[in-house]
């Protein structure tokens, strides 16, 4: 590598506050990602500290990757039933053609 080249790299992790499974799957019909990694609350190896996951959540995702193209992006569903906050990001898709675009 030159000593011009940047090999920084910007990872995204998003939460969905319950509604990760959901999302992987909207992403896998609409972008056809392919998911690298999932695991639940229930398959961790390690204990939650108690009253760290909300009641119910053992089968909702803990972690998840999922590549779009060459990139990879991480998801969860995060710890509990909080609201998400989707302000102050977005995120877009660059295409090469109008067709793969539709």
């Amino acid at each position: 590598m030159s000593s011009n080249q940047d090999s920084r790299v910007v990872q995204v992790y998003l939460f969905f506050a319950g509604r990760c499974a959901e999302a992987v799957e909207f992403y896998k019909k609409t972008l056809g990602v392919q998911v690298e990694m999932l695991m639940h609350f229930k398959d961790s190896p390690e204990p939650h500290p108690p009253g760290m996951l909300a009641p119910g959540w053992e089968n909702k995702v803990m972690h998840c990757s999922f590549r779009i193209g060459q990139t990879v992006v991480m998801a969860s569903d995060g710890c509990g039933t909080e609201k998400a906050g989707f302000d102050g990001f977005s995120m877009s898709l660059a295409v090469k053609t109008e067709a793969e675009a539709d």
